[in-house]
């Protein structure tokens, strides 16, 4: 029975990495743009996603649940985010917009992380996401926008009744990974607006790309474009 036990929770461990794989991917995409939305204000947004990775010899493309974002605006070119990423994870970033014009710029820290346990089991992961966001507006109610950056991410599971310390963390992995992404934001209405996206991940020590592409639906308070002929 003692002799089950180790090997009982070591599957229990390959089962929560695996399930973690599979939901807890990391989401880049910002749906929006690099303009803020006014103080006070709320937008939400519902993106419809799918996850495509592309290895030496291998690729693949599978859909994803559904990203909701709330966001907040904090001050004149400030706004907060809150999201759930495929409605399995949990994440936040704060937008500064330094530049509005014709071309705009801002800056977007963002957290995402995902906890599980199965059994004696914890796994989680963590990603910090660092993209600059450019803004081109063509016209008052179209832009194009790009979000060069950098991701970190981090794995790690464990088994949680174990004393020694390599057991506690049997798996730990994290890297660095460049990112870029392109939008094009359509204002349908002063209160919604369409947004498709694709953003890719190059993990530099995999040397693969992970990509998310989807489409989000912008409800609610928008910035204002009133100064684009």
């Amino acid at each position: 029975m003692n002799a089950i036990a180790p090997q009982a929770r070591r599957l229990a461990l390959v089962g929560a990495v695996a399930a973690l794989a599979l939901t807890g991917c990391p989401s880049p995409s910002i749906y929006g743009t690099a303009r803020t939305i006014p103080r006070g204000q709320i937008q939400q947004t519902v993106a419809v996603e799918g996850l495509g990775a592309t290895t030496s010899g291998a690729s693949g493309f599978v859909p994803t649940l559904p990203t909701y974002q709330f966001r907040l605006g904090l001050a004149d070119n400030v706004d907060l985010g809150l999201r759930v990423p495929n409605l399995t994870s949990v994440g936040a970033d704060v937008k500064i917009n330094l530049v509005r014009g014709a071309f705009d710029l801002a800056v977007d820290p963002a957290i995402q992380g995902i906890y599980a346990g199965v059994s004696d089991v914890n796994v989680g992961l963590l990603w910090l996401h660092a993209p600059v966001i450019l803004g081109f507006n063509l016209t008052n109610n179209f832009s194009i926008i790009a979000t060069p950056g950098i991701s970190y991410g981090v794995y790690f599971a464990g088994d949680s009744t174990s004393s020694s310390s390599s057991s506690r963390t049997a798996y730990s992995t994290g890297g660095f990974a460049g990112r870029l992404g392109v939008g094009f934001n359509i204002r349908v209405a002063n209160t919604f607006s369409i947004q498709p996206e694709i953003t890719a991940l190059y993990n530099f020590n995999a040397e693969g790309i992970l990509y998310i592409a989807g489409v989000g639906f912008e409800f609610g308070a928008h910035p204002d474009y009133s100064d684009i002929r």
